[in-house]
């Protein structure tokens, strides 16, 4: 059988429990003898407390001290850790302080500068589009009417890759020396 704890038996014996535990701690001590003697033991403690040769105290006036002096403390040690924040350096927060200001720099001077003004609108940026383009022959580059172009010299491309990014490799033996010749156009924005 469980027993109930030390403090709701002595909470009983000052008639300061609540109804509901009140009622379920009643039912228990009227079975349990060891609880009945505790809570007898406790009502006798507390009659000897009260017996007019010690003094009244004023129970209110002791715990709003206690919260006061409680409260003053915690002031007290606030006041004091604030101040120890300062006097102490910690070396990881001006790491990261540094690190932080390195990265904004960096960012402020690798920042895209071109004025709007300088921007091609839309006529001038199809007349402007640069194409790269591989015939079997060549490898040619084309912006508008101007275009430079890396010819084969002997013979057609044997293997040509062309990639999303921009970039072009042809690949071709030379008839002459027996070689193998690349070349690789890249395309840059």
């Amino acid at each position: 059988m469980d027993h109930p704890l030390e403090n709701d038996l002595a909470l009983l014996a000052g008639g300061e429990a609540g109804r509901i535990r009140r009622f379920l701690l009643d039912r228990h001590v009227r079975t349990c003898a060891v609880c009945r003697e505790t809570v007898a033991e406790y009502r006798e403690l507390r009659s000897e407390l009260s017996e007019p040769g010690l003094p009244d105290l004023n129970w209110n006036f002791l715990a709003a001290e206690m919260r006061a002096n409680i409260r003053l403390g915690l002031e007290a040690g606030a006041c004091v850790r604030s101040t120890q924040v300062f006097r102490r350096w910690n070396p990881r927060l001006g790491i990261a302080f540094a690190g932080l200001t390195l990265l904004v720099g960096s960012g402020f001077f690798l920042r895209d500068v071109r004025p709007l003004r300088y921007l091609p609108t839309a006529a001038a940026s199809e007349a402007a589009t640069t194409v790269l383009r591989s015939t079997g022959s060549a490898v040619e580059i084309r912006t508008g009417a101007r275009s430079l172009a890396l010819l084969n010299h002997h013979g057609n491309a044997v293997n040509q890759t062309v990639s999303a990014q921009g970039d072009i490799g042809t690949r071709y033996i030379d008839s002459e020396t027996g070689s193998v010749i690349i070349n690789n156009v890249y395309l840059q924005y």
